[in-house]
Formats: structure tokens, sequence, C-alpha cells
């Protein structure tokens, strides 16, 4: 999630060089800033890496707040529309799951594809990239596994919107996805579209609040674990009793305090998935 307007409010760029060791970690710090999408790139140094992102620049002091001691940092703005589209050019499909295929919606979709897959044309819009980061695809993973036909789900912090409308394509019976970012609900409202699932899928600015009192056989949060600590109380009460909480956004490091926080209300670990630092859970609430 972030906050403001994507498509009018002043941005940078963010050039960080880290070594190797520190990648997923620098990652972490970018996306709980609040970046748009990470580059990774090759450093002069054969043990760096860098990382370049698009970020608000009202977000800029909460990044450099993070950043780690040896970590070198550049941000310089963003001329309205420079390269906000630059990497469309290198966008390919990707799978996720068994079954589940994302396509960029400006392309054929490929002939990788079987006949049972179940191929979204995605189109992420300037704000979110290109959606292909490793959280988001074990969290499509997950929904792919807990989707029962006739489930209703919630999406905090919606994006591209591609997890609700992916779950409704899984048997959702309808989907809602919230995200404070006002580029998200229009974005999101046109891939629904396109993956024919309008009329089953909500998406609204703002945050949770905007569910209270519906209640969720499954809720999904793809945001940064500071925020999920943050909204830990309104995620578990939109939970129904016998439902699926889904958290990603979230390092390796990062999970005792997030399962500490959630056991507190209730839940349970019930499956952990991993990519690289990254980790994506499964709670539901304890017996």
């Amino acid at each position: 999630m972030s906050s403001g307007d994507g498509s009018s409010a002043q941005w940078v760029t963010v050039s960080i060089t880290v070594p190797v060791e520190d990648l997923d970690l620098a990652s972490g710090v970018l996306w709980d800033a609040g970046v748009a999408g990470i580059e990774e790139r090759a450093a002069d140094d054969d043990d760096d890496r860098e990382l370049r992102a698009g970020l608000l620049a009202d977000s800029v002091d909460v990044l450099r707040s993070a950043l780690r001691p040896g970590w070198v940092a550049s941000i310089d703005p963003v001329e309205a529309d420079e390269g906000l589209d630059a990497w469309r050019e290198f966008a390919q499909a990707w799978r996720a799951g068994s079954r589940l295929v994302i396509l960029p919606a400006w392309l054929e979709a490929p002939d990788w594809c079987r006949e049972d897959d179940l191929v979204l044309p995605i189109d992420p819009g300037r704000t979110f990239g290109s959606g292909s980061h490793a959280t988001t695809r074990m969290c499509l993973a997950e929904l792919e596994l807990l989707v029962n036909v006739g489930d209703s789900v919630a999406d905090i912090g919606c994006g591209s919107g591609v997890l609700a409308v992916a779950a409704v394509r899984l048997g959702a019976a309808r989907a809602m996805g919230v995200d404070i970012h006002t580029e998200a609900v229009v974005v999101s409202t046109a891939n629904a579209g396109a993956c024919g699932v309008a009329d089953q899928v909500e998406f609204a600015e703002g945050s949770i609040e905007l569910l209270a009192g519906q209640i969720f056989e499954i809720v999904v949060a793809n945001i940064a674990a500071s925020v999920l600590l943050e909204l830990a109380h309104p995620l578990s009460a939109a939970v129904s009793a016998t439902g699926a909480l889904v958290l990603s956004g979230v390092l390796e490091e990062q999970v005792p305090v997030i399962l500490e926080e959630f056991a507190l209300r209730g839940f349970t670990l019930v499956s952990t998935a991993a990519d690289g630092d990254w980790r994506a859970l499964v709670l539901r609430r304890a017996n």
C-alpha cells in the first residue's frame, strides 16, 4: 500500500547499492517505504547489487531512516511520465501455483500455457510495476490451495487487483479489494473487467476500515510487515471463524513478531511458503 495519487504526485528514483547478502533485506526496506516496484542490477563490484525503484517523494524520509550502514543510496527527482512505462518492454507472462498464469495484458498468451490454466490478463498500470514480486506469486499459490467455490475474499492493499481477480476466477463468489492509493482502484477495476469478473469484484479507495462489520472466508494482505502489525486487529476481525488469513510482504526475520502479534488475536500458523528471504504465512484461528 502506498499513499497519494500516483498519477499526479511527485516521484523520485531511488538507487541503493548493497552487498549480495543484504539483497532481500534491502528489498524489504524499499517495499516498507512504499516503492512502486524494484529492479535489480549488477553493480561495479561483483559482491554488490544495485536496487532501483520508484517512490513517492513524501516517503523519502521513511526510506532514509531505514537505510543500513554501508548501503550507498542516491535519490533523484523524476520528470512527469519519465520512464514510468520503461519496464513494460521486458514484461513476460508468469505462472503462480499450478494453474494461474498472469499475462501482461498487452501480450499474447505464451505457447507454454496449458488448456486448464487460468490465464489472467493484468495491466498493473504505471504505479505497481510488473506485479511479479515473490510475495505476489506466493499469495496467488496460496489462494489456489485455499479458495473454495462460493467463498468471499478480501484483498487488503490490492494494488493491481490481481489477488482479488484470481480469487474469483478460482471459484470465490465475491471479492473486495481496498487500497489507499487512488490509482489502484482505477487499475484494479479495469483488470476485473478484462478478466470477466467485474460483477463479482468490488474495489474501494481506503484501508481495511472500509470492511468494518464484513466477514470473509479468506483475507489476504500482501503489504509491508509494519502495516500488518498496525492492522492486526481489523485483519483478524474480518476473518470468519473457520476462515484463513494470508499474510505476506514479510521477510524471514520479521516472521516471529508477526506470529506473536496475531497469536494475541487467537491465530496460529498453518503453513509457510518461502521464496528467498520472503515469506507468505497462512493462519487460522486456534481451536
